[in-house]
């Protein structure tokens, strides 16, 4: 799938004299016997790079699906690659230690620091080198990223048209709003809006550990300096990916190597108040034959928006947080050394430090030291991944990784009520991460359209989870809540790509037929075993269109905070506390919490796609997607409001005049007692219980269609305007239980809109360019309370230009200026009611707060 915000950064003078000096190379240039069979031209590239000892660069996304001709006799390796490129529409610039590889259209400075051959060309989506993903692939580059004026990929994130911002966001108030709150300060992403811990976030291909207790992953702990691109796939991907990739996968993956080094800086805030973000980067690294190391480090420091700075929550305590200032620190490192020639040896690893602060209200006027909690919010997170591969003559790769990693998240509340000090207590969530994976991929045998090829793999993943949670009482910790939940996971999994027909078969009306297959295994430890099969076809009658089509089953197991979480029980008076009452008077066991029992949440899901790439219109591409997801045994807590247990609809859940070896079993499970007017449940008569702990009772239908436009066309000598569009409309309903009616989600309140929309066009002229992108978020409906009322939509304007210094300006050579205005006519969220006091007058799960944003960025390469 084409990126985002084309642009081509070589003007025809730079060729130009890169022409002569290519030959001049070429001449001097050993010459090498090969006989490279017709077939997969990114196994061709990398035949070439491993005999001629040159190291040749280039993207998964040039050279995906292509072909090369076969290779017969000797050659250079700027001869090499010509003749492997010969009608491919590929351009190679030839330096006297690398060739670049690039679409006609792609900006040569995103691969002029892309790490040299051996090149992995494994498009997240996909585990077949050069396979091209059925499901839709959405690939965003650091320098796109930029060009849209974002410094982190946390915002990034909440950009995306197919994710959803509620869930674990550092812009959630405080005081939480909805189903959404802020824990950690971390940013996760949450595709379709059906939870952070049902989209799958990796790094570099691997998993790492989950943050806190939602089992998402914070992606802004990574930071932009240290990234090549990010790759997303929106669909149902757990026969490839294992667990949690239900809404879909996203893939961060980091430079790989780097030569030279820039630092830059930039400050920035909001003409509102608040948000003054200040961050400084250096990323460094050196190559050399057969090798290469990148290491980035960011400093970011962000100061927090509170109620006194916002015209629509002036009935809120000025202090109060609407969105969590912080300081972290990053780091990321990458390094891969060829130890023989088939054998090399590959690592990454990340360190984040996040510190960060909220002030929760409990009243409109006493703020968080009169009655309020002060919380300090302390985030670490690690990880470590080296892994070894072999290339085997049969063209086949082994691959053996493992990853060691931890998140750990700590929160100090100081809580106070009627201006005296209440209460001190710090939670500590923590989650570790162990893994080792086995994997193969290689072609079996000859089709007419290609190769057949094969990726297989195993491995298993241990993760702990462990939630402590203490008072402090005159400097001591007094603890109130200790659990620790291990899980052992063993997999394994198949992939199997069949080009049938190809381009170059010439069969009529069917320019391109291929069908792919994929099944994964999984033993969850306590949890189950899921097999999880995915399908898949490409179609394309003639070049300018093609149909795709998918469909496959995934899965989520039970977070372990959910699996481990302790149940309360509480004795009630079933006459009074209950709305109807009981229907005999007596005592109410009602049970809340966790469930060890849980099983997997199941998803089958499908997508059909149409691709459109006319040839009348060069640089010209129309994706349109329809997709649908079948979400079932969702774990719940059946019954939304407590009080209503007796309706006949609950009654699934509520075990009337139960036996006393019934109620035996019932405070078994119960780890804390609270007695509520009903007794002892031992000695009272009990006459009912309500069991209303997370169950897997859910189902959840969530369809939709997304599209998206990408168009890149010259304007004159040394101009190029890219124009990009992507827009996603989201229908979402769940019924929490059979006997229960079905309840709209999407377009209501606090809950993902129907619709989301984004458009760009960028104008570059030489070294300078300027970019406009227009956002768009939908209106929901406020249905908490009569009369229902419309809330309404979000639009904003951004301008972000971009200017780089040539390379012969003494010391203001290659410093790159980037300024930008963000949400130019300061549009703020729509007005809302509140229901509580305290509440607040926005939906923050939906709508930004930032205002209008300026920023100013400087860096310079050596």
């Amino acid at each position: 799938m084409g990126s985002r915000f084309r642009s081509v950064l070589l003007t025809a003078v730079a060729i130009g004299t890169l022409a002569p000096t290519a030959t001049a190379f070429a001449q001097a240039q050993r010459r090498v016997e090969y006989q490279i069979d017709a077939g997969d031209l990114g196994d061709a590239l990398k035949a070439v790079s491993r005999q001629s000892g040159k190291e040749i660069i280039f993207t998964s996304e040039a050279i995906l699906g292509r072909t090369a001709p076969a290779l017969h006799g000797a050659y250079n390796a700027d001869e090499a690659v010509r003749a492997l490129l010969r009608g491919s529409n590929l351009v190679a610039q030839f330096r006297k230690d690398v060739i670049i590889i690039r679409g006609r259209s792609e900006p040569s400075g995103d691969l002029a620091d892309r790490s040299a051959v051996p090149t992995d060309i494994v498009v997240t989506g996909s585990r077949i080198r050069g396979g091209e993903p059925v499901s839709p692939v959405v690939v965003a580059t650091r320098s796109q990223i930029e060009k849209q004026g974002m410094s982190d990929l946390g915002t990034f994130a909440r950009s995306l048209v197919q994710n959803y911002s509620g869930g674990q966001n550092p812009s959630i108030p405080g005081g939480g709003q909805g189903t959404s709150e802020n824990v950690s300060s971390s940013s996760t992403l949450n595709f379709r809006g059906i939870g952070p811990d049902a989209t799958l976030t990796l790094f570099n291909g691997h998993r790492v550990a989950y943050d806190a207790m939602s089992q998402g992953v914070d992606i802004s702990a990574i930071p932009l300096a240290a990234l090549d691109r990010v790759e997303i796939v929106t669909d149902g991907s757990s026969a490839l990916y294992g667990s949690d990739a239900v809404g879909g996968v996203a893939n961060v993956i980091f430079r790989k190597d780097y030569d030279g080094a820039t630092v830059s800086a930039r400050l920035g805030g909001s003409t509102d108040g608040g948000d003054i973000e200040q961050q400084y980067n250096i990323v460094t690294g050196k190559r050399w034959s057969g090798g290469g190391l990148m290491v980035a480090y960011d400093f970011r420091h962000v100061t927090p928006i509170t109620a006194r700075q916002r015209s629509y929550t002036q009935s809120n305590d000025p202090s109060e947080t609407l969105q969590s200032g912080e300081r972290q620190h990053s780091l990321v490192g990458v390094g891969h050394q060829r130890i023989t020639e088939q054998l090399s040896f590959e690592f990454d690893g990340q360190f984040n430090d996040r510190s960060s602060r909220l002030c929760v209200n409990y009243t409109e006027t006493d703020g968080c030291h009169g009655t309020g909690a002060d919380i300090h919010i302390h985030t670490r997170s690690w990880t470590a991944s080296p892994s070894l591969k072999l290339a085997l003559p049969n063209k086949w790769d082994v691959r053996l990784g493992s990853v060691v990693g931890e998140s750990r998240a700590e929160q100090l509340a100081d809580v106070a009520l009627g201006g005296s000090p209440y209460l001190a207590q710090r939670g500590i969530y923590t989650n570790r991460v162990q893994s080792i994976e086995a994997s193969a991929e290689g072609p079996l045998f000859s089709l007419p359209g290609g190769s057949a090829r094969l990726a297989l793999g195993g491995g298993v993943r241990k993760s702990k989870f462990i939630l402590y949670i203490a008072s402090l009482e005159n400097g001591n910790a007094v603890p109130v809540q200790h659990l620790v939940n291990d899980r052992t996971t063993g997999y394994g999994y198949g992939e199997i790509s069949l080009p049938v027909i190809s381009q170059r078969n010439n069969v009529p009306f069917v320019s391109r037929l291929s069908f792919t297959a994929a099944l994964r295994y999984e033993n969850v430890g306590h949890v189950g075993e899921v097999a999880t099969p995915k399908f898949g076809v490409i179609y394309a009658p003639i070049r300018d269109i093609a149909f795709k089509f998918s469909w496959g089953k995934s899965f989520k197991a039970p977070t372990q905070y959910q699996s481990s979480r302790p149940r309360s029980g509480y004795s009630q008076i079933g006459e009074t506390a209950y709305f109807p009452p009981s229907p005999a008077p007596g005592t109410v066991l009602y049970v809340s919490g966790g469930n060890p029992d849980l099983k997997p949440e199941r998803a089958t899901s499908w997508t059909a796609t149409v691709s459109l790439t006319p040839s009348i219109a060069d640089k010209l591409r129309i994706d349109a997607s329809y997709f649908r997801i079948d979400y079932r045994s969702r774990a719940v807590s059946p019954i939304p409001q407590n009080s209503l247990a007796f309706d006949p609809i609950y009654s699934a859940y509520v075990t009337q005049n139960p036996s006393r070896e019934q109620v035996i079993s019932a405070l078994a499970g119960i780890t804390t007692l609270f007695d509520q007017g009903g007794g002892d449940p031992r000695t009272a008569n009990v006459v009912a219980i309500v069991t209303n702990y997370l169950q897997n009772a859910a189902i959840q239908k969530i369809d939709g269609v997304d599209l998206t436009m990408d168009y890149s066309l010259p304007a004159g000598p040394r101009d190029r305007v890219n124009l990009h569009a992507s827009a996603s409309y989201l229908e979402s309903e769940q019924q929490l239980s059979a006997t229960q009616p079905i309840v709209q989600l999407a377009g209501i309140l606090y809950r993902p809109p129907h619709w989301r929309g984004s458009t760009s066009i960028e104008w570059q002229h030489s070294s300078l360019s300027v970019t406009g992108v227009l956002s768009y978020i939908g209106g929901s409906l406020d249905n908490r309370v009569p009369p229902h009322v419309r809330v309404g939509s979000y639009k904003s304007l951004d301008l972000i230009a971009q200017y780089e210094t040539g390379a012969t300006l003494g010391p203001f050579s290659n410093i790159s200026i980037s300024v930008s205005a963000l949400n130019i006519f300061n549009e703020k969220p729509a007005f809302i009611r509140t229901t509580s006091e305290g509440g607040y007058h926005y939906d923050a799960s939906n709508y930004p707060i930032t205002g209008r944003f300026l920023s100013l960025t400087i860096a310079k390469s050596f």
